[in-house]
């Protein structure tokens, strides 16, 4: 067993542990079932890493956003970590070979999303893995009482069996206490094991301001606090009005909305973390990855679902431990609307079927056939055919990926990969007598290493022009290789992803599950109360009732919206002139 301050010293840099990772690593390297509550930006992924390290054994790491997964082994990669992903999107060659490497200890991570956890190819090859760690990311996503609940994570319980003895480390930013023993629970914890940070940001102010011109309210704010600013809207529209409405009134601003190519959701991302820009207005879609320290305000103009997805986002602000500002502006009939949008989020078994039925026609998916398939998914397209509103259509996938017979995954970059099927003698045979595709293994070899042990991110413009061909030859002749057993050719994608769970079904039969589709409608109601209720103008201290929320009692914090009324006249009538005067 290594010392864990030498792999962190090792392998990050790092002479400490932030707050509460040490406790985590010491109660996981014991043999202990550990539940972790870290906020954003608390240092969760080192809670597994370094552990894993230290023992020297495979940990699996279990987590339901893909472009963290890409982004965890591409990070362990460079500081010279082996790591390997399992998703959805991937040839079955790639799947396999990241098994077979981790089977051989060549690689100290796997990266599983939950759905790939029940497919025969990796239940065939469990057995096989040195596991030493479970790690279980966004562990909220396991409770039906979380705000994420999905059915996939169930899979977890069984895995589990298979490896008697080796620890879960549970991790997630927001959990209710009702939520973390449903976590612990469902995870079959063998004695509780909670560890939890202080979810008090002393740095940070929750403002709620009341009234029905949030657009002045805003500029206001834009004009009042320094640094970079975040501004969440319910929908792509209006992240464009709100971009738009700042510039023209001189606050550089842009809009990021998953409606975007992943090219300019780059740029935008790029631009306001270089400071080019200072307000990003985006929808719920912009968060994964940000890492900016000096973001000063977060500006909800809409009325969020939960107090969870509310906490997380607003937490955006003052990562650098400066003074920074959490804003909620609420007006008349926000209540009523955030209502009216959680009954909307659940169609009706006709839309669901519709949705269905067109998905398979638009990809041509027979009767039994798709299990485990991905396919890419158009929203506009679905709601093209099904004349639906495109929020409907997602609103039936969900109910689908609830029902267990999908799993949606977000729009990422996904490039080109290339992985050799054949063995050496082969491919040598097509290079020295096949005069078409000859060259081009000839140049993947020379361009691209270790083909035959995993699959190399590739770029067909690269090849083409070592070629002197054109791109559309080069993709072209990778299919060709492809289909005749050579090779595996992921194409680029930058699509949001549909997988089969099931065998596709006939629409017309096809049954929700009304007992669970009422039942995570009521729970989305309770949180949707909640949410209601933080914001009422007459409510208690806002960081009090947060805190309460998840867990924590506090004294009321003296900084929000509602303390600042209960000062002295003028420090009331100071702060009201600063925030809310219409002047």
């Amino acid at each position: 067993m290594k010392d864990i301050h030498d792999v962190l010293r090792t392998h990050w840099g790092y002479a400490s542990f932030r707050p509460l990772q040490e406790s985590v690593i010491r109660q996981v390297l014991a043999g202990d079932d550990t539940l972790a509550l870290l906020p954003t930006g608390g240092g969760k992924s080192l809670c597994y890493q370094v552990p894993a390290l230290a023992m020297g054994k495979l940990c699996l790491v279990v987590s339901p956003l893909i472009a963290l997964m890409k982004d965890q082994t591409d990070r362990l990669k460079m500081q010279g970590i082996p790591a390997k992903a399992m998703f959805s999107g991937m040839a079955y060659a790639e799947l396999e070979n990241a098994l077979e490497a981790c089977a051989l200890g060549k690689s100290a991570f796997l990266y599983v999303s939950p759905e790939r956890l029940r497919s025969e190819l990796f239940l065939a090859r469990a057995n096989r893995l040195p596991v030493g760690l479970i790690a279980v990311d966004e562990a909220h996503c396991i409770s039906q009482w979380g705000y994420d609940f999905r059915p996939a994570y169930m899979a977890i319980q069984e895995v589990r069996s298979k490896f008697p003895g080796v620890p879960v480390l549970a991790l997630t930013a927001t959990a209710t206490p009702e939520v973390a023993q449903d976590i612990m629970s469902k995870l079959a914890f063998r004695k509780p094991g909670l560890l939890r940070a202080p979810f008090q940001r002393p740095e940070l102010s929750f403002w709620v301001s009341q009234g029905e011109d949030k657009l002045g309210r805003l500029l206001r704010i834009a004009r009042k606090v320094d640094g970079s600013g975040i501004v969440y809207l319910r929908d792509r529209k209006g992240t464009a009005r709100i971009a738009r409405s700042l510039n023209e009134h001189g606050i550089s601003a842009v809009a990021y909305h998953a409606g975007l190519s992943m090219e300019e959701r780059d740029a935008v991302q790029r631009d306001w973390t270089a400071g080019k820009v200072r307000f990003v207005a985006a929808t719920n879609a912009f968060g994964m990855g940000i890492d900016k320290g000096n973001v000063r305000a977060v500006v909800h103009m809409d009325l969020p679902p939960d107090l969870e997805s509310w906490y997380q986002e607003a937490g955006r602000a003052g990562r650098d431990g400066s003074p920074s500002y959490a804003f909620l502006l609420h007006g008349p009939g926000d209540d009523a609307r955030a209502r009216e949008r959680l009954l909307s989020s659940y169609p009706s078994l006709a839309e669901v079927r519709q949705v269905y039925q067109s998905f398979a026609d638009t990809h041509r998916i027979a009767l039994g056939a798709g299990k485990d398939e991905t396919y890419a998914l158009d929203l506009r397209d679905l709601a093209k055919r099904t004349q639906l509103h495109p929020a409907s259509v997602l609103n039936a996938l969900k109910a689908l990926e609830l029902n267990a017979d999908i799993a949606l995954s977000d729009g990422l970059h996904s490039p080109s990969r290339v992985l050799l099927t054949t063995g050496p003698k082969a491919v040598y045979d097509l290079r020295m007598n096949d005069q078409r595709l000859g060259p081009l293994l000839e140049a993947l070899l020379r361009l691209y290493g270790g083909l035959f042990e995993e699959a190399a991110l590739v770029e067909e413009l690269r090849i083409a022009q070592h070629l002197q061909w054109s791109t559309n030859t080069v993709k072209e002749r990778l299919s060709e290789l492809q289909r005749l057993g050579h090779l595996s050719y992921v194409a680029s994608n930058n699509a949001p992803a549909v997988t089969l769970m099931v065998p596709r079904r006939d629409a017309q039969r096809l049954m929700l599950n009304a007992d669970a589709l009422a039942a995570r409608k009521q729970r989305a109601s309770v949180r949707l109360e909640a949410m209601i209720a933080f914001a009422d103008p007459g409510a208690q201290c806002r960081e009090r009732a947060a805190l309460a929320y998840f867990g924590e009692a506090t004294d009321d914090c003296g900084r929000c919206d509602r303390c600042a009324t209960r000062k002295s006249p003028e420090r009331n009538l100071q702060a009201k002139a600063r925030w809310e005067a219409d002047r």
